[in-house]
């Protein structure tokens, strides 16, 4: 019996170890996500201008959102081998402690880099900012966070969205051992999908919103934007083929969704701010899934792009916790002197080290290290 658990459990390990191989695909959508990030929060260097429809999709706004997705999308394929192997709790466990190894290390040095910064350097001055919220990631849970670290944002919804659903799924298997995973995984993405999408529109009377901090920003109303991507991932586990020959088709609906997503708020001009808050994300979350079955079997050949692609996907998570902070030091009277264009350039040069930095000396060695956690 020991002999078969031992046996059982390796199995599942080379389930999980041969899903967490890289997609090319998935390297452009991460390359692409980090880009639209960092030129969202940068083009201001270049550009002063009202923005035209066409100008608003350069926005960090969809970047983050693609964030999201495709972080459904992977770890939707490891909790469907955690939810179908033999050892549900063990594999549930190690599944948790592999994302907090992968996410929680670099999280906490740049809250660190953060906090000093704010003391010493940020015109903001949020010195009485809660920071124990932050090692909890409920600085954001039910209201808008302050402007101290504010891309920690998303890793609140990140961090609580791993919790929770896992959570979810477990109590329905609890309550229904026989379920099928395919049932138990349909009942746990709509519950999540119908839910807060609900909660969406009760909180809307009751919130001062604005279109920039809206529900966007509050973790409690975006733990459905990962789910599009469990979706996504649950689709490529049962109907793959029906997906795969649809590609195109999907990606036609994608492209359709989103300019029409978009359209409705900036034909509004940005007033229209009950559909923002409620219906816009559940769009914008259907079309990003439906890009994926395109980008999952994308295929290119080794070339300097392609590994400058790759290389840009491995360090987008440092680079999405660092290029803020680089923005901000650049904000700083010293570089008043320095023109904007070179800003521009001068921002990404020092984003693109320091992640590089960070990747290889902190990142680099977690990932090896959570390699224990099997």
């Amino acid at each position: 019996m020991q002999t078969l658990n031992i046996v059982e459990s390796f199995v599942f390990l080379n389930k999980i170890f041969s899903l967490e191989r890289r997609i090319f695909g998935y390297d452009v959508i991460r390359a692409s996500a980090i880009f639209l990030v960092m030129i969202g929060h940068s083009l201001g260097y270049l550009y002063s201008g009202t923005y035209s429809f066409f100008l608003s999709f350069l926005s960090g706004f969809f970047g983050v959102e693609l964030f999201f997705v495709l972080s459904g999308v992977l770890i939707g394929r490891l909790l469907l081998e955690v939810f179908s192997s033999n050892d549900i709790l063990k594999n549930l466990k190690n599944f948790l402690l592999r994302r907090w190894l992968r996410t929680l290390p670099m999280y906490f040095v740049m809250l660190l880099v953060y906090w000093l910064g704010n003391r010493n350097f940020d015109a903001v001055q949020n010195a009485d900012v809660p920071l124990w919220k932050y090692f909890f990631f409920v600085q954001n849970f039910f209201r808008v966070q302050p402007t101290f670290f504010g891309v920690s944002w998303s890793l609140s919804v990140e961090e609580w969205f791993y919790v929770l659903f896992p959570l979810v799924l477990w109590m329905i298997k609890k309550r229904q051992p026989s379920i099928s995973l395919k049932s138990l995984f349909g009942i746990g993405i709509f519950t999540f999908l119908g839910y807060f999408l609900l909660m969406r529109f009760l909180a809307f009377p009751h919130y001062h919103f604005t279109f920039y901090e809206g529900v966007r920003k509050i973790a409690f109303f975006r733990l459905d934007s990962i789910v599009f991507g469990i979706f996504m991932a649950f689709g490529f586990r049962f109907v793959n083929d029906k997906i795969r020959a649809n590609k195109y088709l999907f990606l036609l609906i994608a492209i359709v969704l989103f300019i029409v997503n978009q359209y409705i708020i900036f034909n509004n001009n940005y007033t229209h701010l009950h559909y923002f808050n409620t219906f816009y994300y559940s769009v914008l979350g259907c079309a990003l899934m439906f890009i994926f079955p395109f980008f999952r079997n994308l295929k290119i050949s080794k070339s300097p792009l392609s590994n400058g692609i790759t290389f840009v996907s491995k360090i987008s998570y440092s680079l999405y916790l660092i290029h803020w902070s680089v923005f901000k030091f650049l904000q700083l009277s010293y570089f008043s002197a320095i023109p904007n264009p070179a800003k521009f350039i001068i921002f990404f040069l020092i984003s693109f080290t320091a992640a590089g930095f960070t990747y290889y000396c902190i990142e680099k060695p977690m990932m090896k290290f959570r390699e224990r956690f099997r």
